[in-house]
């Protein structure tokens, strides 16, 4: 279910990690949201080693040159070395910014606001910008605020602050009218693609009505949550760490005890090479298992999804979950243009995983019957014992999804996949289930049995121990099988050969989770070298275009 996968990545904080940087959003209490840069040239200057990945000519120097400009400030020169700037939104009306300047270069930005139509006065080395008197009033009494929580500890990172479930509590009605009018907006838009039908839209949009209401769900239950973005030595790194909502589900989650330690024999290394590998820990499955009982029932119910039994699907979700234990990898490879799955996951009883699975295509029924009612069908069939290895039995099961209501060029990527018919191995032994693509079970027990070790992922490395999960991203990888799956023209006959080759050997995307006092902190690292790679596409598609752009001009006059 896929809405339920993103439930369980956005909160797999059940683990029992520990990381001693995670810190506390720094959160303006009276404000809705902030966006701040505690340190404007430092982070210019980082951000501009990323920038020149892409574009040779777009280094720091020459962003700081065009913000200048149009702020009447060349360089940036009247902003302090350590200076920085504050947004801040107490509500939607009462929005004010906060500027950290020498008072001898104050006058080029209080000009500034005035050819602007802004209100503005300049206090304490900051100038002070709003669009109205009422807002800058209240701006002049927070700036000293703002400065001290905000902009204190110069950071060369873009923060983005906020009380989400204060925003959605103040903003509810407006977007519960946009939860009630999603569909039928979003329906008519996709209703002019090539290819649409009326079921085929219906069931995609369901869908994703469905991950937004998780969305909203999760986001309700957070009381203080902060992004930042942090470009380094020509790579960015993305973060955001959440407080839960003290009484909340999540708050439940998240201040669950470990139940169990981490496996460290058990990681995706062991597993072979693939574009997507994944570590990660269930410290407690009891507590994420209710976790997801009361989304599942909040969304099903959310949605009036009236002749589906909410209950029945909690109930098996559950089921599931519990079988699990403790430490598990999954590496996801692209062969030849089909998805290949490899997983291992620690299980508590044998007894008891097994029967989960041989009783799963009726169990699934309720699952099946929600699905059905968003315009996408589904069976399965479990069929067990269908061969032997080494004294290990294989089973197999095959899940089936009717995409016929899909518009004809989806359709036929979905069907190119193989993602309307999967067939899968699992195999249960030394309390371990393992989990393959067809044919690959005999080849996976053989390698994880084996006992020897392989080096572990990239994450591993950029991170620090004691997180939640780490996950590495081949985009070379990723990006083949993706232009593999674009349809054959003309046009895009470049394009596929780029995005073939051009990402080949890049460094991996890596990120990490980890749970401290509380919080969860998610990193994920963007690194500089496929940055420039995607800066080499992008240039040369632009000469591409170019090169059409002449052939198709017409002829000069004699």
């Amino acid at each position: 279910m896929k809405w339920v996968s993103l439930v369980t990545t956005a909160v797999l904080a059940v683990s029992m990690s520990v990381h001693a940087q995670v810190e506390k959003p720094r959160v303006l209490d009276e404000a809705m949201i902030s966006i701040s840069i505690p340190n404007v040239h430092g982070f210019l200057d980082q951000f501009g080693l990323v920038a020149a990945q892409a574009s040779p000519m777009m280094n720091g120097a020459m962003i700081k040159s065009m913000i200048g400009m149009q702020l009447g400030d060349m360089n940036l020169a009247g902003i302090p070395a350590n200076g920085g700037l504050s947004i801040v939104a107490l509500d939607p009306t009462n929005i004010f910014a906060v500027v950290e300047v020498s008072e001898a270069t104050s006058s080029a930005y209080l000009n500034m606001a005035k050819a602007k139509g802004l209100q503005a006065e300049y206090a304490d080395g900051a100038v002070i910008l709003a669009k109205d008197a009422g807002a800058l009033a209240k701006g002049a009494a927070e700036s000293a605020t703002v400065k001290a929580q905000l902009l204190a500890n110069n950071g060369a990172v873009l923060s983005i602050a906020m009380q989400p479930s204060s925003m959605i509590e103040r903003n509810r009605e407006s977007i519960d009218g946009f939860m009630q009018m999603m569909p039928a907006m979003l329906g008519m838009s996709m209703m002019q693609q090539p290819g649409a039908t009326l079921d085929s839209t219906q069931s995609i949009t369901k869908l994703l009505q469905a991950e937004l209401l998780v969305l909203v769900s999760l986001s309700e239950q957070c009381s203080e949550a902060e992004i930042k973005l942090a470009p380094a030595g020509g790579s960015l790194v993305l973060s955001k760490t959440f407080v839960p909502k003290a009484g909340t589900p999540l708050a439940n989650l998240v201040q669950a005890p470990a139940r169990a330690v981490e496996n460290k024999k058990l990681h995706s290394g062991i597993l072979g090479d693939g574009a997507v590998k994944i570590d990660f820990v269930f410290s407690n499955p009891g507590a994420f298992s209710e976790f997801v009982a009361v989304e599942t029932e909040k969304a099903v119910k959310a949605m009036q999804l009236e002749e589906v039994d909410a209950k029945a699907i909690a109930k098996l979700m559950t089921k599931c979950i519990d079988v699990y234990s403790g430490t598990g990898c999954e590496v996801v490879s692209f062969d030849e243009g089909k998805i290949g799955v490899r997983y291992v996951m620690e299980v508590a009883d044998e007894a008891k995983a097994f029967e989960v699975l041989r009783t799963m295509d009726t169990d699934m029924q309720p699952f099946f019957k929600m699905y059905e009612s968003m315009g996408m069908p589904m069976s399965m069939e479990f069929k067990e014992n269908v061969r032997e290895t080494d004294g290990v039995k294989i089973h197999q099961f095959s899940m089936k999804t009717d995409i016929s209501a899909m518009p004809d060029e989806q359709k036929e990527q979905m069907a190119a996949m193989g993602v309307d018919e999967m067939v899968y191995d699992l195999a249960i032994t030394d309390g371990l289930m393992f989990y393959s693509e067809a044919g690959g079970m005999e080849a996976l027990l053989k390698k994880v049995k084996s006992g020897a070790d392989a080096p572990k992922i990239a994450a591993r490395s950029t991170y620090p121990a004691g997180g939640f999960y780490y996950f590495d991203l081949d985009v070379g990888q990723y990006m083949g099988f993706v232009a593999q799956a674009m349809p054959d023209t003309p046009s895009s006959a470049m394009m596929k050969q780029q995005m073939g080759t051009l990402f080949a050997g890049a460094t991996p995307v890596t990120s990490a989770g980890f749970k401290k006092d509380g919080m969860v902190h998610w990193s994920l690292t963007i690194p500089g070298d496929l940055i420039a790679k995607y800066g080499q596409m992008i240039m040369m598609q632009q000469m591409q275009n170019m090169q059409q752009s002449q052939m198709m001009a017409p002829p000069a006059m004699p």
